[in-house]
């Protein structure tokens, strides 16, 4: 059964049954009162379990129940508990009353991170939604991060995108809740040092979703700068870095493309060192620096000799055009086509 179907049983068992709606709970709710300030949270959520499902909806008393349920959660720490906490938060929320929204809230933010102790990240997820219900958009700081991280992971689950549409119209979807989460991780102040590398890492995996190639390789830079680079986001940087030096040679911006060719260059990625050395190859070439390029054509083919992608083969073939038409040491840019 899942977590939706057993808040689904759990919250019908609380509709009144079989009793009028004027029948007194005042003693039932009183016990429970008494026996939540002793501790006994387990009884105390029994009987007002019983008083909810009695008719009593009074917002008090909706108030005891939904605080007696999430110290139950966090006492027992079972899946059966954290389930009747939600079901008393959410009963609690239908019918707050004059209950400060605050307090409502506080008690979805303190269920959430329940939830997200015991490793059940969407439904942390989705008690940290029903918290921005009730004002507490001020004092969200690790609770963006866990929000944004999670979006990151499973951006097509919160859209409601199957993985079916991806690829299709439906990115536009996706890209406007990626957007969304990643206002919410600008919204953490940078004085949080200790939260930086998982917001970095957070945005880098919604960044993907929205387009913004130049954020998302400072992003991945800076995480990279900071130590906390995964081996796939380093990849990522990598191939961006790749992309945006085509893009500076096509605006004419040579040196910061090469910078970042030399960067490529330094990794220890075989396909991409392969293709920096071949494009500085022929950057060196456009300049007139024969002995350049063939030294970078030379560097790209031996990364991973034998290799069959297409910028070793290129490299090879500019390699032996360069040594045939230029076999001695004052190599010149005759015949080089």
């Amino acid at each position: 059964m899942t977590a939706r179907s057993v808040v689904t049983v759990l919250f019908c068992a609380l509709v009144p049954v079989s009793c009028s709606p004027g029948e007194d709970t005042g003693d039932t709710v009183e016990e429970a009162r008494l026996l939540s300030r002793s501790g006994n949270y387990v009884q105390a959520l029994m009987l007002f379990e019983e008083a909810v499902a009695m008719g009593d909806s009074q917002p008090s008393v909706l108030l005891d129940y939904a605080e007696t349920a999430v110290l139950a959660a966090q006492s027992e720490r079972s899946t059966l508990y954290r389930q009747k906490a939600r079901v008393a938060v959410e009963v609690l929320s239908g019918r707050p009353g004059d209950v400060d929204p605050r307090e409502v809230g506080e008690l979805w933010r303190r269920l959430a991170w329940e939830m997200a102790r015991h490793a059940d990240s969407l439904q942390a997820f989705q008690c940290f939604e029903r918290s921005l219900e009730f004002d507490l958009q001020d004092i969200f700081e690790s609770e963006w991060l866990l929000r944004g991280t999670y979006a990151g992971n499973h951006l097509e689950l919160l859209a409601g995108i199957p993985d079916s549409l991806t690829g299709t119209a439906a990115d536009s979807i996706l890209e406007r809740a990626a957007e969304r989460f990643l206002v919410e991780l600008d919204r953490i102040p940078r004085a949080r040092t200790d939260l930086r590398e998982a917001i970095l890492r957070a945005k880098a995996d919604l960044l993907p979703y929205t387009g913004r190639r130049e954020d998302e390789l400072a992003v991945l830079t800076e995480l990279d700068r900071l130590g906390g680079i995964e081996p796939d986001m380093r990849l990522r940087r990598i191939d961006l870095l790749l992309e945006a030096a085509g893009e500076d040679l096509a605006r004419n911006m040579p040196a910061m493309a090469r910078q970042k060719l030399l960067e490529v260059w330094d990794s220890n990625l075989s396909g991409e060192r392969i293709e920096a050395a071949y494009m500085l190859g022929l950057m060196e070439e456009d300049d007139g620096n024969v002995e350049a390029a063939l030294m970078w054509y030379r560097r790209a083919c031996s990364v991973s000799p034998g290799s069959s992608s297409a910028a070793a083969q290129q490299a090879a073939a500019r390699r032996d055009s360069l040594t045939y038409d230029n076999p001695g040491d004052g190599v010149t840019l005759q015949n080089v086509q």
